[in-house]
């Protein structure tokens, strides 16, 4: 299933999620927050407000000077000390009654909230914290908090508005605060989970905090998977990824100057594991693959040694068909800059046109396709009639949508060898792209009478039929594709089918198109456990069925196996998301908080 399929089969689960889960919907980064933060240090409607300016021009600190001496002279209902500030010992507190520390308190909150205005944080705390001796008011620690943030100190601030938050647990204004306070901290997940317990208090009525809560997610998780990455080490994507790659170049079991008998070969020559890598390779099972990729290193090595005496032509191929495997194996494990390498080796020591195809996959894959055409052309120069030149030159036009070349690239692939499947199918969605519903349907006919029983076939054919709406249709060319793979002693498609047709199946989410989706993606994962579009999409269905914690192990498998740095992010995103759901869901406050809403506005409603 293509990318854009995945996001689509995701967003348009996301109600469903809500509903089965009683938890929000962040998994999905689709959270529904109560208010905007407008300004970090602005205390909340019980605190003080900022004065107006009366004129622009400012006296400065005689100004100040003036207010602290006024402070000082005027009458205060409680004891202050030669500078002014609140006097309050311990004896004093214990001998007051409740009534008369409510009336210290409220008096020093409002000087407190004096000093606040002129932003003389430091001496605003002092008032704050003498009415919190007097009174734990949630209130008074909301106002010293604010003064925190204004002296920039983020951990005193996450102390103050969680013991209000422990008073009043619905304080949104302390929510709003510390989150932020948490996000300053780089603590993400805990900003992330004020966030969206902010979302449940507001009852999803508002949205104008969604970009505060994605930027913190986007944060957490680039941190995550710049992390892992630096931890990763390299290995081979899905057999099914590995078989697709390499199913689009024509076969090659022998080479020149070797003998394809494995018993007359020496057991350490370059030749042997040469050899046996090509034979690996063509087998196209999982264990095969593995094995051709250390085969064609330890071909490299005994090359390397062999080079010192020998540099005739002959073995200058045979070594640069090493390397050239190796370079390949190399790019697949997401090693560009060592593949380069090999392939630059490769190139100087006999030059291939398919190591010109590779050089340009690499330069397209990093959107440099003026490199990538340079080496498609030199390519051409080698072999003007190799049909996996145009067959993948074919691609990279695809891919940027210059469908006319495109179309011309897959026919003279077709034409220089009738046995590229990948051609026809192709060709026929290009006529699909191009609206021509008709012609896609008959060259796919064609092509399955020409491929009778390959897989591929009727999986991109379900594939389109799906795009059309045909889901009854869909569900049937995809049950064909696996079979025909399951009949296969090679991995060609692999489980691709089984992710469509879940797919297709948790479009109807009744309970039992639920259960059989993820019966069909537990196989899929069991089969090709290193297959990540399976098991992000098997963790859609997980989440829907309220298992968060296998949800949250699938997302991060998926994340550690993709490929590129923006599926990892993607993957990452929603594990870390989940983990707020599950947070919130062991929380008993707002667990009930959550329950209350759907039950008075329903899911539907919500993720309106």
């Amino acid at each position: 299933m293509s990318e854009s399929g995945l996001s689509s089969f995701i967003q348009k689960n996301k109600i469903a999620i809500l509903a089965t889960l009683g938890v929000t919907a962040s998994a999905l980064s689709a959270y529904y927050i109560l208010q905007s933060q407008s300004n970090t240090t602005s205390p909340s409607t019980e605190e003080p407000k900022k004065t107006k300016k009366k004129s622009k021009k400012k006296s400065g600190n005689g100004n100040k000077e003036n207010k602290e001496h006024k402070e000082t002279t005027v009458a205060k209902i409680y004891p202050i000390d030669s500078n002014g500030e609140p006097k309050l010992t311990k004896e004093l507190i214990d001998s007051l009654s409740s009534e008369d520390k409510d009336k210290y308190s409220l008096a020093l909150k409002e000087d407190g909230n004096e000093f606040f205005k002129n932003k003389d944080f430091t001496k605003a705390i002092k008032f704050y914290s003498a009415a919190l001796d007097l009174v734990k008011d949630p209130v008074f620690y909301s106002n010293r908090s604010a003064c925190y943030v204004g002296l920039e100190d983020y951990e005193k601030v996450v102390e103050d508005t969680t013991a209000a938050l422990e008073l009043k647990p619905d304080y949104t204004k302390c929510l709003l605060r510390r989150s932020n306070a948490y996000e300053q901290l780089e603590k993400y997940e805990d900003s992330m989970y004020d966030l969206t317990a902010l979302s449940l208090f507001g009852g999803f009525n508002n949205k104008s905090v969604e970009s505060v809560l994605d930027r913190v997610l986007k944060k957490h998780s680039l941190k995550i998977v710049q992390s892992n990455i630096s931890k990763h080490q390299s290995e081979l994507p899905s057999a099914s990824s590995i078989s697709s790659f390499f199913g689009a170049f024509e076969i090659e079991s022998k080479i020149d100057g070797i003998n394809e008998d494995l018993d007359s070969l020496k057991k350490d020559s370059g030749d042997y594991f040469l050899i046996k890598g090509l034979g690996s390779l063509n087998n196209k099972t999982r264990e095969s693959f593995i094995n051709a990729d250390s085969e064609f290193s330890q071909a490299i090595n005994a090359y390397e040694l062999e080079s010192k005496i020998n540099t005739s032509p002959e073995f200058k191929n045979k070594y640069s068909i090493a390397l050239e495997y190796s370079g390949a194996f190399k790019f697949l494990k997401n090693e560009p800059l060592n593949a380069i390498l090999d392939f630059q080796k490769s190139l100087e020591l006999h030059p291939r046109s398919r190591t010109y195809i590779y050089n340009a996959l690499i330069a397209a894959d990093k959107q440099d396709f003026t490199a990538a055409h340079d080496s498609f052309s030199k390519a051409i120069e080698l072999s003007p009639e190799s049909s996996e030149i145009y067959y993948h030159q074919g691609q990279m036009y695809y891919l940027t949508a210059e469908l006319t070349k495109a179309k011309e690239c897959f026919e003279k692939a077709k034409q220089f060898n009738p046995e590229n499947v990948y051609s026809y199918i192709q060709l026929a969605c290009i006529e699909y792209r191009d609206g021509n519903h008709s012609k896609a349907d008959e060259l796919f006919t064609q092509a399955k009478k020409h491929f009778p029983t390959n897989p591929d076939i009727p999986n991109y054919y379900g594939e389109i039929l799906a795009d059309k709406g045909d889901l009854t249709n869909a569900l049937k060319q995809f049950e064909i594709s696996f079979k025909l793979q399951e009949a296969l002693p090679q991995i060609t498609i692999g489980v691709l089918p089984l992710v469509n047709k879940a797919a297709i199946l948790a479009k109807q989410p009744t309970e039992e198109n639920l259960k059989e989706s993820i019966t069909l993606l537990e196989k899929a994962v069991d089969l090709d456990p290193k297959n990540e579009l399976s098991k992000i999409t098997l963790a859609q269905l997980k989440l829907q069925s309220n298992k968060v914690e296998e949800a949250i192990k699938l997302f991060e498998e998926s994340s550690y196996l993709a490929r590129s740095f923006d599926e990892k992010l993607q993957a990452t995103s929603f594990a870390e998301a989940s983990k707020i759901q599950l947070r919130l869901k062991n929380d008993p406050v707002l667990s009930k908080k959550l329950n209350e809403i759907v039950a008075q506005y329903g899911a539907q409603e919500l993720a309106r």
